[in-house]
């Protein structure tokens, strides 16, 4: 009766630790660690429905600083002259410029956009797209230069 017990036991634990966890946002900031369900992130942040577009600060260090941006239809066409760019598509698919480039991008899709790299996103999924962002240096707010 114990064997077969520690048996199921075994197959249980083993069932469970199988399982694939959800996708998080997990950083360890000075503030403290934030662990965020990208799907609550997804809902519980998103849009307003009379907001095109959105930027949330997560978290910030003394080098970068960590943000989840929504976009409803497209960015304007942009460059940061101080700040290199990594940015992680988590929801949502659309054409990405860089440059005089143009591709398509979508979930999972990682871009590295230098400073004073023009860029911009253009949404083509129903939905908001979401994307995980990182400045480096920690964004300030204002070096965002408008371009053709």
């Amino acid at each position: 009766m114990q064997r077969v017990l520690l048996l199921g036991l075994v197959v249980l634990a083993g069932t469970v630790l199988a399982e694939e966890p959800g996708s998080v946002f997990d950083g360890l900031f000075p503030q403290g660690r934030l662990t965020v369900p990208l799907a609550s992130l997804a809902e519980k942040e998103g849009l307003a429905p009379d907001e095109g577009f959105k930027i949330s600060e997560l978290g910030r260090d003394a080098h970068s600083s960590h943000h989840a941006v929504w976009i409803r239809d497209r960015e304007v066409p942009h460059r940061h002259d101080r700040h290199d760019l990594i940015v992680v598509i988590l929801k949502g698919y659309g054409e990405m410029r860089l440059r005089d480039d143009t591709r398509y991008v979508g979930r999972g899709s990682i871009l590295y956009i230098p400073r004073g790299t023009p860029h911009a996103f253009r949404n083509l999924s129903p939905e908001p797209a979401l994307a995980y962002a990182v400045y480096t240096p920690a964004f300030d707010g204002k070096d965002r230069v408008p371009v053709d």
